[in-house]
């Protein structure tokens, strides 16, 4: 719910006040200094969202009830020191700021149960890992971050994201993190699936898109909850044929890699709804028309020349993406695969 904003910034030196409404303070895209304390103290707020104002710094009263704070793009050098008087803090959000560390007084936010410092300056060092210790979600992605401290196997998140740093590698304690279910490695600089990642038996969400990774470590099939991989824009030439046992992956992404032939166990993988695969060297596929949860194909930008019909009638199909590849359709075929129908078809 937007209360206040404009196409270009203004600038205010005075308290700025605006209204509470259904528990929620906004305040986006105009230069301000300071907040109206008495907003920040009443008894209906519950959310804080202040986006793109130029804030440096906030003073939170003590006993507030306030919920869920984000001071998305301004310019913090540090989370704000009054933030420990928020004691029903659950939700925190200082992404785009320039946050160096993590104040001890996170830990003691018992309530506090996600961090996002996505877009920061974090140096991430063991006191910061302390001070995060018991946070289910922590967000530090976009900080520059080329080794991971440690003491990193403390966490307590069951979601991590480190995305877009220069991570290469993962220190011993990693494996520790068993308790992890969402863990996001997206555009670091890893050449291999590190082997910390075999421990984490409990994981769900396995992202390692745009890295330099050349093959699938042979592990990954053991990861039984598996539901989401995303390994696209690696250097990627064969899938193992251990993922056949990844009986509950639902999400598969491997496109933009070196992929020349797909193994005849995918068709066997029955949870399987949607599989990106576009962007290889496939020259054939295997007949997925007889998978039962399949929703959506992309093979674009491959070497086929084998139209896939079956799939434009295999029920609960959605979407089927083949363009780019070598396919040579007659006008009346084209025509056909044009008409309006309950598939999605992009050739």
């Amino acid at each position: 719910m937007l209360l206040f904003s404009c196409g270009t910034k203004r600038s205010t030196s005075v308290p700025f006040s605006t209204e509470i409404v259904d528990g929620t303070l906004m305040i986006t895209n105009v230069n301000i200094k300071k907040i109206d304390k008495k907003l920040l103290a009443s008894d209906s707020l519950r959310n804080v969202i202040i986006e793109q104002c130029g804030l440096r710094r906030i003073k939170f009263p003590r006993g507030n009830k306030i919920e869920s704070i984000k001071l998305f793009d301004n310019n913090f050098k540090r989370i704000p020191r009054s933030i420990k008087n928020c004691k029903n803090l659950e939700h925190l959000d200082l992404e785009h700021n320039r946050i160096k560390h993590i104040p001890r007084f996170i830990a003691q936010l018992d309530s506090l149960r996600s961090l996002d410092l996505n877009h920061n300056q974090l140096k991430l060092t063991e006191s910061d890992v302390k001070h995060a210790a018991k946070v289910k979600k922590l967000s530090i992605g976009s900080n520059n971050i080329k080794k991971l401290p440690e003491n990193i196997g403390i966490l307590t998140c069951k979601n991590l994201n480190v995305g877009k740093n220069k991570l290469k590698d993962l220190p011993e304690s990693f494996k520790d993190l068993k308790q992890i279910k969402h863990l996001i490695f997206y555009e670091n600089e890893f050449e291999s699936v590190p082997e910390e990642i075999e421990a984490l038996d409990s994981l769900e969400h396995l992202d390692f898109y745009k890295n330099h990774i050349h093959e699938i470590p042979e592990f990954i099939g053991n990861l039984e909850d598996l539901r989401y991989l995303y390994l696209s824009y690696n250097e990627i030439e064969t899938i193992p044929d251990t993922l056949r046992n990844l009986k509950k992956l639902t999400y598969f992404y491997i496109h933009h890699n070196k992929i020349v032939n797909l193994p005849d166990f995918i068709v066997e993988m029955d949870s399987l709804e949607r599989f990106g695969v576009g962007y290889n060297k496939l020259i054939s596929m295997p007949d997925m028309s007889e998978m039962p949860s399949l929703i959506e194909l992309n093979c674009e930008g491959n070497l086929l020349e084998d139209f896939p019909w079956k799939l434009v009638f295999k029920p609960g199909m959605q979407f089927l993406i083949v363009r780019d590849n070598l396919f040579e359709l007659t006008e009346e075929e084209i025509e056909f695969l044009s008409k309006p129908r309950e598939v999605l078809i992009i050739f």
